[in-house]
């Protein structure tokens, strides 16, 4: 890149390492009420009884249970790395699921900073960092992993 380069060895040591763990018990109500504001009227997620007889056995979250069980500590790690680049934005969020989230599961999120990398771009020197959580059921099923990325400019 040819100029100084804001990623310090304390932030280099961080990749890969856990920052966070959080833990998180899902709830019917909190299932339904996901549903309702996404106006998804899916009985997968709604209703016990005609979910029963369904592939899946009984009632699951939907794609959205994403959004309420991100730790909060992703977005605080984000901000705290001491360099000149002031500005934050988000860079984009993906989700992938292993296994159906069921009510009652309590699910175990381990935050990790995934890679951190330099760019130059039209708005200047960025820094992105990306971030992955990875959560697991209490069975220790991985059921669904998020990415997160931050660019600081």
């Amino acid at each position: 890149m040819g100029e100084k380069s804001y990623i310090t060895d304390a932030i280099r040591n961080l990749i890969g390492r856990e920052l966070d763990r959080s833990v998180c018990e899902i709830e019917k109500g909190m299932i339904r009420r996901l549903a309702e504001a996404a106006l998804d009227d899916n009985p997968l997620y709604r209703d016990c009884e005609a979910s029963r007889n369904s592939r899946y056995g009984g009632m699951i979250a939907p794609p959205g249970i994403a959004w309420p069980i991100i730790p909060a500590k992703m977005d605080w790690m984000a901000t705290q790395y001491d360099f000149p680049l002031k500005r934050l934005l988000n860079a984009g969020f993906e989700k992938e699921f292993f296994a159906p989230i069921r009510p009652g599961d309590v699910l175990t999120g381990i935050l990790v900073l995934a890679d951190v990398e330099e760019k130059q771009g039209r708005i200047g020197h960025m820094v992105f960092f990306h971030f992955e959580v990875d959560w697991s059921n209490q069975h220790g099923s991985r059921v669904m992993k998020l990415r997160q990325s931050f660019i600081r400019y």
